[in-house]
């Protein structure tokens, strides 16, 4: 079990379920390009937005956005401690600290002193890529990991501040998961866990789940952002996909659809292709599951465990709600016919 921390309006912790952070990629330059990314994400479903701040000037944006949105926004602070007491001083609802390159004792602990006036949380968070030491193996990195944040930790616990969460992210799935594992054992703090730098889109999307997936499996993690190096919605998806497939959140309609084979004498790949755009612009969104299988061999069991179902055969289909045979359709008529016997669910 970990210690409830207050973000805003949100609760973070193990009575709580795990929540979703963003991070807004647009420049301050662009204002307007911003504030249309900061609500978008809120539109997507983040339940807490960060914003890297590199400068005190930097820490207005909190006024700016906070007129726009509505969900908790952390300040990403690194290198200089004045940073983090302007992002305090603007209002952030939080602000995370890095051990690797805000290190001074006497500086946390001004930091802390005015967090605590303000009653905002910090995050304590390492990434491999600041460390410059020992990677002979991920247990050994993940260690280094984890000391690093205890010694943090203390300067923090001295100054009578709990209201932390910590990450410890590395650029592999092996080291972060053994990270995490180490420190929920030492300690009872709220863990947000991400795979840092996880390269180009698929091999992100692989690494956090895996990575994410293990954590979450195990009942380790109370908040996740998935970093991937491509538009910010994605990164809110995918970590809507993770949370749904371990049935620790329901956000809407799941699919389950077979990879073909030669047995599959449709296209299957183009009908749930189709099928899921069809879904996504219905406005349907109750939290179902829909199957849409290619043959004989595992389609009728799919079909008949999902709330709502179709299984394929020689081009025509069967369509199964909730285990009882509906009516037949086809290749043509499969996806209008499944939306109709869905919508009749929502109804």
């Amino acid at each position: 079990m970990t210690r409830t921390v207050t973000l805003g309006n949100l609760k973070i912790g193990s009575k709580y379920p795990v929540r979703i952070k963003g991070m807004l990629k647009t420049p301050y330059q662009d204002i307007k390009g911003l504030i249309a990314e900061a609500k978008s994400l809120e539109k997507e479903g983040v339940e807490a937005l960060r914003i890297a701040v590199r400068e005190e000037t930097d820490a207005k944006i909190a006024k700016v956005l906070k007129k726009e949105i509505k969900v908790p926004i952390v300040a990403d602070i690194h290198f200089h401690y004045k940073i983090a007491l302007a992002a305090i001083g603007n209002g952030f609802d939080g602000i995370r600290l890095n051990p690797l390159n805000i290190r001074k004792a006497d500086e946390v602990r001004q930091v802390a002193k005015e967090a605590k006036m303000r009653k905002i949380p910090i995050r304590v968070g390492v990434n491999s890529g600041g460390f410059k030491k020992d990677f002979s193996s991920p247990r050994i990195f993940a260690r280094q990991m984890v000391n690093s944040v205890g010694r943090y930790l203390r300067i923090l616990e001295k100054e009578k501040f709990f209201d932390i969460m910590v990450s410890l992210k590395g650029s592999d799935a092996a080291s972060t998961i053994i990270a995490n594992e180490l420190f929920s054992k030492e300690f009872d703090y709220p863990l947000h866990l991400g795979i840092t730098a996880t390269g180009s889109f698929l091999n992100g999307i692989v690494k956090s789940s895996i990575g994410l997936g293990g954590l979450l499996s195990k009942g380790i993690g109370n908040v996740i952002r998935v970093s991937l190096t491509a538009p910010s919605f994605w990164e809110i998806r995918v970590a809507k996909y993770i949370l749904q497939a371990l049935n620790l959140r329901k956000y809407g309609p799941e699919i389950v659809s077979c990879p073909t084979c030669s047995r599959c004498e449709v296209k299957l790949i183009d009908i749930v292709e189709k099928f899921n755009k069809e879904l996504e612009n219905s406005g349907l969104s109750a939290p179902i599951r829909i199957a849409l299988m290619g043959c004989v061999v595992n389609g009728p069991g799919e079909a008949y465990q999902a709330d709502i179902g179709a299984a394929f055969g020689k081009k025509k289909a069967v369509i199964f709600r909730k285990g009882k045979i509906l009516r037949q359709s086809d290749e043509n008529n499969i996806i209008k016919d499944l939306l109709e016997e869905a919508r009749r669910i929502w109804i």
